[in-house]
């Protein structure tokens, strides 16, 4: 072969590999704003949930909850099933750091995007996650609620919810699903704390795992619901100052002194 020829293909050769050496910052470039941003993203969540997680074990609530939403906001778009996962966990964050009524309008809101799904890709996991969220907190908002003073008015929509949504998990559950029997308890629960005394409810210790950061919810839940009605133009003027009922937790120690009666009384 001609000396020509091979510093022709010798140089061509140089050619060919100088030019894949300049495609390869192009090509991480791409990989960083395209499918790599994906996998970055979705490495973030990661670390965001990982941490979130431990928070948790600590009983970290508030430190969980912005992690947990550190986490969501990092997710890249098309991560529907990983969001929705993250949203059940956050809400249920926010309720145990206080935020009862925040967690609960994102379980809300969650439940009614899920429900839009085609059956088809309906995600049931999820789906009864939340629900079984939204319902556990609505029982311990009427529980705390009844404890506060508020009217039945105030508090029954909260056992409302909470033994629809228990009632609905009962329900879809296979026969050989361990948690229906336990669903089926809740709503049980649910029905004798909307029929138990005042008295009664006084002197029973506060449910296991119950919120202790939702003070003044009843307060807020009323505030909540005049914000609503003010919105949709339903607002209705009343004369005279607001009474503001009675937090009877106060008057705990004193029934439990009188030796009230637990019997038949019952809990989540």
């Amino acid at each position: 072969m001609p000396a020509s020829q091979n510093s022709r293909k010798t140089s061509l050769l140089g050619r060919l590999v100088l030019a894949a050496w300049l495609v390869v910052p192009i090509a991480v470039v791409a990989l960083h704003f395209g499918p790599g941003q994906n996998h970055l993203g979705r490495d973030k969540a990661g670390f965001f949930a990982s941490s979130a997680e431990a928070a948790v074990a600590r009983s970290d609530w508030p430190q969980a909850d912005r992690l947990l939403n550190y986490a969501i906001q990092a997710l890249p778009e098309d991560a529907d099933y990983d969001r929705r996962r993250l949203e059940i966990a956050h809400a249920k964050a926010r309720i145990y750091s206080g935020d009862m009524i925040g967690g609960q309008e994102q379980l809300q809101s969650l439940i009614e995007e899920m429900e839009q799904i085609p059956a088809a890709e309906a995600e049931a996991d999820l789906m009864a996650a939340a629900r079984h969220e939204l319902a556990t907190a609505s029982y311990y908002a009427a529980w705390i609620m009844r404890l506060e003073g508020a009217s039945a008015d105030e508090w029954k929509p909260e056992t409302t919810r909470a033994r629809q949504q228990f009632r609905l998990l009962a329900e879809q559950s296979a026969e050989e699903d361990e948690d229906r029997e336990s669903f089926a308890m809740n709503v049980e629960a649910t029905i004798k704390l909307e029929q138990m005394d005042l008295a009664v409810l006084m002197a029973l210790p506060p449910p296991k795992n119950c919120p202790k950061g939702c003070k003044n919810l009843s307060q807020r839940k009323r505030k909540q619901c005049q914000s609503r009605c003010r919105s949709s133009g339903k607002e209705k003027k009343e004369g005279g100052k607001e009474q503001k009922p009675q937090d009877i937790r106060k008057q705990v120690k004193q029934a439990r002194g009188a030796g009230l009666s637990v019997r038949g009384a019952g809990g989540s």
